[in-house]
């Protein structure tokens, strides 16, 4: 017994060192002002890189862009995902294999392919540089990931609880506010919080159909990154990372993720 709490330390130790060791080092990085080899410090230590990204023009911009889209794409990805769902889990026409190869599809196929003729389209319909275009790729890509944790969580709910409500004479909307709501609540929280931040990581879809009008933060971090400035490609990355937390927060708090109501 004393053996086996050792071994489940030690994974929380391991897992706990493989995550803060890169954020150390990130967060080493974006206050070094210089760090040339063979030095294991830096050499200097300040905050101008965060005064740099700090006076971009773009940056709150990108800041702003980067919520609106990310919570629009999740509102957008709940909306089609939860009657989708609801479907997908209870029909019995189709073998669960092909329902999954159909969910999977946008993430199947790849990226790129997607994403440039959806931009060829998107010219057609005068999409592009528009937030409705962003937000309708955004939707597309995260779809999938909204709709396997929500039919999973249908599955589990089952249809009990609502076909006992219409025995007794509840209404549909009746029956979705007092019974389906809460307890479906935690999936529709872990769906929504997964869309927000595979959204809010998105670059592809953002520079090709965004057109260089719509920044983001992953268009102004992953530049700095490829050419090898580090310096402030980790103070946006820790920028980046505390946005995330804030609206996966956010979205915990105003969706819920304890059941209420009747308990299996």
């Amino acid at each position: 017994m004393k053996f086996v709490v050792q071994k489940k330390y030690s994974f929380l130790l391991l897992a706990a060192i493989i995550v803060l060791v890169p954020l150390l080092i990130m967060l080493v990085w974006s206050f070094s002002q210089k760090w040339m080899y063979p030095a294991i410090w830096p050499q200097q230590i300040g905050n101008k890189m965060f005064k740099q990204m700090l006076n971009d023009p773009n940056f709150y911009p990108a800041i702003c862009n980067s919520f609106l889209i990310a919570f629009a794409t999740t509102v957008v990805s709940l909306f089609i995902a939860l009657p989708a769902a609801k479907y997908f889990a209870f029909q019995r026409r189709l073998s669960q294999r092909l329902v999954e190869v159909l969910i999977y599809l946008p993430l199947i196929l790849p990226a790129i392919a997607v994403i440039t003729s959806s931009q060829v389209l998107f010219l057609q319909l005068r999409l592009t540089g528009t937030f409705l275009g962003v937000i309708l790729l955004h939707t597309y890509l995260c779809l999938p990931y909204a709709m396997q944790v929500l039919i999973e969580s249908y599955r589990q709910l089952g249809e009990g609880y609502e076909l006992t409500a219409q025995s007794l004479g509840a209404k549909p909307g009746t029956i979705f506010r007092q019974i389906t709501w809460p307890l479906l609540r935690p999936g529709v929280s872990t769906a929504a919080m997964l869309v927000f931040i595979v959204s809010f990581s998105q670059y592809l879809p953002t520079f090709f159909i965004g057109g260089g009008r719509i920044v983001t933060l992953p268009l102004l971090l992953l530049p700095y990154a490829n050419n090898g400035r580090f310096g402030l490609a980790s103070a946006y990355s820790l920028i980046f990372l505390v946005s995330t937390m804030i609206g996966v927060l956010s979205l915990k708090k105003i969706i819920g993720g304890k059941p209420h109501g009747t308990k299996r």
